[in-house]
């Protein structure tokens, strides 16, 4: 029991800064394993060329799509479950991780329909896959498909622990899981000669230790202990959970739908053109990690402390999330901005795709700043249950903006005016963020505390 309170912050007790830098900084290593999942396959990956480079970008939607459908429940049972904790209702926390467990399992295997080659071939070139790009794709995707499974489970646990104020564990799993995963890329593309395929092999693998380790520290540090269960509410509880999780999963697949739709632009450039806008994505995840990580913080947070009706807490954690968030961002850009190649040269980029990518992270740096903001409002939108608000501004900022944005600056400017979309877009995202952020702050003590209880 004394093990427990050393990992395990009072969300609703201890001081504000202390209760979001011990949950964020946590989730900003947890994010960064997350992300060097990514990071690691790209990098090998484009010491392979740049046309395994592109197919791997071309699996990156479906991959973005799936996660974001698990991540939306999961991100739903963490309010759901800390809402509950907060109100002190520890058997509905239960039964809401054993149901979302199944849901998220059920999810996780939607994308087995890859594997059937009617479906594969003709939905990856219409993505823009190439012959060439389409055999290199074909062995990517196989292990990644079958990696989903395993990741379901452990999203599942990482909100159990998130929502009593625990993010040791699920940081410890992903460090354990991208150590092995680093460790093996190049083990099995290169010394097995198993190319592409063995990078995601790799991720396999270390997703399975991920859950391992997370599964062995349950009865440790957890008083809820998810498992496989159907019962006569459990369709009902899945209702509730995609209810918040559902306009986030959507929201997240906007992002995707619109890479998948700014790819089909840039094929007309080449390759390289793909390939350059992956590698500036990749090092705009990692140039977001403490962004991320406050936003993660703030979903349990918000939950806990609207479930015990102290708004005053809910904002002094918006407001110290969004002061540290738009200062960090603000030095990350202009570093950034001035020095791209330094940090791009782990990929080892041919020139033209160098180009490319510098040119794309120049641009995004530039809207930095609002973007941080953007997801930090996002961060209360996901705590107090009105996902529905982050998919409005997402939509609008990855398809509704973005594209037609990045069209138009094509046909001005060519390939040089279409990275300049990502900064026109966000400010728009932004400024919808904050309308609809100044609406639920007028309504937080009445009806957003009533909705969620309703939820829950």
């Amino acid at each position: 029991m004394q093990r427990r309170k050393t990992v395990n912050v009072d969300m609703g007790k201890d001081p504000v800064p202390h209760v979001l830098w011990s949950l964020a900084i946590p989730s900003i290593i947890a994010t960064l394993g997350h992300t060097i999942f990514h990071i690691a396959d790209t990098m090998f990956v484009a010491w392979l060329g740049t046309v395994p480079l592109a197919a791997m970008s071309l699996i990156l939607p479906v991959i973005f799509v799936e996660y974001a459908l698990m991540s939306g429940c999961t991100i739903g049972a963490t309010t759901l479950i800390s809402r509950n904790l907060g109100m002190g209702k520890l058997y509905r926390g239960r039964y809401l991780a054993n149901a979302t467990l199944s849901l998220v399992f059920m999810i996780s295997l939607l994308p087995c329909i890859l594997l059937i080659p009617s479906v594969r071939d003709p939905f990856f070139a219409f993505m823009g896959a190439s012959p060439e790009a389409m055999v290199y794709l074909n062995k990517y995707l196989f292990w990644q498909i079958w990696s989903f499974p395993v990741a379901s489970c452990s999203l599942l646990l990482d909100a159990v622990y998130r929502s009593q104020g625990n993010a040791i564990v699920p940081m410890s799993s992903l460090l354990i899981g991208n150590a092995v995963n680093i460790a093996l890329d190049p083990l099995f593309m290169f010394t097995f000669g198993l190319g592409i395929g063995g990078a995601s092999l790799a991720t396999l693998v270390g997703r399975l230790l991920t859950l391992l380790y997370s599964i062995s520290k349950l009865k440790q540090h957890s008083k809820i202990h998810p498992k496989f269960s159907f019962a006569r509410n459990t369709i009902p509880t899945w209702r509730n959970v995609t209810a918040i999780g559902l306009p986030l999963s959507l929201s997240q697949i906007s992002f995707s739908v619109g890479a998948a739709l700014l790819n089909r632009i840039l094929a007309q450039y080449g390759e390289a053109a793909i390939s350059g806008w992956a590698l500036g994505n990749r090092i705009e995840d990692i140039a977001f990690l403490v962004v991320f990580g406050f936003n993660a913080a703030l979903v349990p947070f918000v939950a806990y402390n609207l479930g015990k009706g102290d708004y005053g807490r809910v904002k002094a954690g918006f407001v110290f999330a969004a002061k540290w968030s738009a200062i960090l961002m603000c030095s990350i850009g202009i570093l950034l901005y001035i020095f791209p190649m330094f940090f791009l040269s782990i990929f080892k980029p041919d020139g033209l795709t160098s180009l490319y990518s510098t040119a794309s992270i120049r641009a995004s740096t530039t809207g930095y700043p609002i973007v941080a903001l953007t997801i930090i409002i996002g961060g209360v939108f996901q705590g107090a249950g009105h996902t529905h608000y982050n998919l409005f501004a997402q939509v609008a900022r990855n398809i509704l903006v973005r594209y037609p944005a990045a069209v138009t600056l094509n046909a001005l400017f060519g390939i040089n005016g279409i990275w300049w979309c990502q900064p026109i877009s966000s400010v728009v995202a932004f400024i919808i963020s904050l309308y609809l952020f100044k609406k639920l702050e007028s309504s937080f003590n009445t009806s957003s505390i009533e909705t969620v209880e309703k939820a829950g």
